[in-house]
């Protein structure tokens, strides 16, 4: 049960700085009088306005703040539910709106919207239609249970029943099942992919082990090959040692032929130099007559003989020069063609260092190729990686095949429980099984209001009006004192079904003009045997301009009067 306690309120409409403060727990019955224009009403739009952010009245929520002071709206308000105390806050320039629970703010939400749907569905558990159905009755802007459209009934008429919770339930459920459809959808996407990847795989797999036995075959070709290569160049290696060895044997005379060159050499040399000599002797004969030494005179005879004897030993020494020249002439091609021979052995002994090393880079070729076949044949079929993707991606597969299952399990279930939780399903239920009560207590009420009509609503809130005389009416043909007395039945109703449910039952009940226009004396008398009549609990405020008349019907009288240009109250 909601116990409201107190309210207070400051630059609110015509209200100044100075909090106006209203308590409604300490008089079962208070009434609030005042002239025209001097703030009866206000005590409803702040209350409305501290709840749920909006006037009773029509009033945009910036005409709320005092035209004078202009700013520092605030309206306060606190109330029990159990043994929790609450306090709520809602203020305009600055903006502000509060929440507290025994002292302590509540976290703010999301924002402000979010945390007023928790204040009406967590912690009043009720919203303003339902409020303004069960606490308040007035006579401006208050629309009566039977104007309003058939959703709005069954809302209200869900809150009295405390099964508005399977509405949240439907929605939850409806926003379950959607995301269920996505997961569902996600699902048999994540199946088609995990199977399209599992071919893949396995064609994959296929391929690496159709790539081993390649690999094999192509390094048995190699080793053959690497074989072959090393095979001629074995016999290429012979070869060359064998041409060296012929080419070294024809260097074996070499010193010989340069020892046979520096002799001729010489020999040429001496040669020509006696040679030179004799000629020079020649000369000096054939031009000279005396001799350089001694002067004496030299013989014809002696010189021609001496002439001839010379000329002889000249063409001997030119006929022996010209052999040994000759001879020298050979030696040097015989020296020039083991210059040669020597180039040819350096250009072998390169060409067989070059095949040592083809044939040492052929063994290590083979012995790769012979190695890299070895580890091909010992390798399995693939690489344990490559199995375990296969294997991962399989029992993803299984995963996902019992996951899509219990989604399909549980979109059924979901289907089942949205059965139940439609408007048709549970809820029409339980609303059937008060229907009888509520029209019980309608009648009785309206009979206590000497109303004596038999009124009645079904499962699906259409009225029924009858008259003791069996005729059949609406609620529209009626007067307006007479449909004043149909809401002040349901009004009444609708407090003892929250009462019998304990959901939304509540102190606090305000009753704006209600004896000021539609309900005649009797019908007044009426309203004030029931108002009486009501439990200890119940805490009673009627707005009227007839105090002069209830005054005295009534515990406690609020007057509101003006006081340069402000509302302020006066407790009588």
């Amino acid at each position: 049960m909601i116990i409201f306690k107190k309210i207070s309120w400051s630059n609110f409409l015509s209200t100044g700085d100075v909090p106006t403060t209203v308590f409604f727990d300490r008089s079962p019955t208070t009434l609030i009088i005042g002239e025209n224009g001097s703030g009866k009403s206000t005590i409803l739009d702040a209350l409305t306005f501290v709840l749920f952010g909006k006037a009773f009245r029509n009033i945009n929520k910036s005409q709320l703040v005092n035209t004078i002071n202009e700013k520092g709206l605030l309206v306060t308000i606190e109330f029990s539910i159990g043994n929790k105390n609450f306090t709520v806050r809602r203020g305009v320039k600055p903006n502000i709106f509060e929440v507290l629970q025994d002292g302590k703010m509540i976290d703010q939400l999301a924002n402000n919207r979010d945390y007023q749907e928790y204040l009406e569905k967590v912690i009043l558990k009720l919203n303003y239609k339902s409020f303004t159905q069960i606490v308040v009755l007035g006579s401006s802007t208050f629309e009566p249970f039977m104007q309003l459209k058939q959703s709005d009934r069954r809302t209200i008429v869900e809150d009295l029943l405390d099964i508005q919770i399977f509405s949240s339930m439907n929605s939850l459920l409806k926003v379950k099942n959607s995301e269920l459809k996505t997961t569902i959808s996600d699902n048999e996407h994540k199946r088609e992919l995990n199977v399209y990847k599992t071919k893949m795989q396995k064609n994959y797999i296929e391929r690496l082990t159709e790539d081993n036995q390649l690999d094999i075959l192509k390094k048995q070709t190699d080793v053959s090959t690497f074989e072959d290569q090393k095979t001629l160049a074995i016999e290429s290696l012979t070869t060359y040692h064998n041409e060296i060895q012929s080419l070294s044997d024809k260097l074996i005379t070499e010193d010989k032929v340069q020892t046979k060159k520096s002799e001729f050499s010489n020999l040429q040399n001496q040669i020509e130099v006696k040679l030179k000599q004799d000629q020079k002797e020649v000369k000096f004969y054939e031009k000279n007559s005396t001799c350089s030494t001694c002067k004496q005179h030299i013989d014809d005879e002696f010189k021609k003989e001496k002439i001839n004897s010379l000329s002889t030993n000249i063409e001997e020494k030119e006929q022996g020069l010209g052999k040994i020249t000759t001879e020298i002439e050979q030696l040097k091609i015989q020296i020039e063609e083991f210059r040669d021979i020597g180039k040819q052995i350096s250009e072998k002994n390169s060409q067989l260092a070059a095949t040592k090393s083809k044939i040492e880079a052929l063994d290590n070729n083979i012995d790769r190729a012979k190695k890299d076949i070895d580890e091909l044949k010992n390798k399995k079929e693939l690489d344990n990686s490559e199995l375990n993707v296969l294997q991962l991606l399989e029992s993803e597969l299984i995963e996902l095949e019992k996951d899509y299952e219990e989604q399909c399990n549980t979109k059924q279930l979901y289907g089942y429980a949205h059965e139940l939780l439609r408007d048709s399903g549970i809820k029409t239920k339980i609303i059937r099984q008060y229907v009888p009560i509520i029209n019980k207590y309608v009648n009785k009420y309206l009979n206590e209001l000497e109303f004596l009509i038999n009124f009645s609503i079904d499962e699906n809130f259409n009225e029924t009006i009858r008259s003791q005389y069996r005729d059949e009416f609406s609620y529209s043909s009626f007067s307006e004192g007479e449909k004043m007395r149909i809401d002040l039945a349901l009004l009444f109703t609708w407090r003892m079904v929250a009462k019998l449910k304990n959901s939304v039952n509540t102190n606090l009940l305000i009753l704006d003009e209600v004896f000021d226009s539609s309900l005649d004396a009797d019908g007044t008398e009426a309203f004030l045997k029931i108002l009486n009549s009501l439990d200890e609990k119940t805490n009673v405020f009627v707005i009227s301009h007839k105090g002069e008349i209830l005054y005295d019907k009534f515990r406690s009288t609020i007057k509101f009067i003006k006081e340069k240009q402000f509302s302020k109250i006066e407790v009588m």
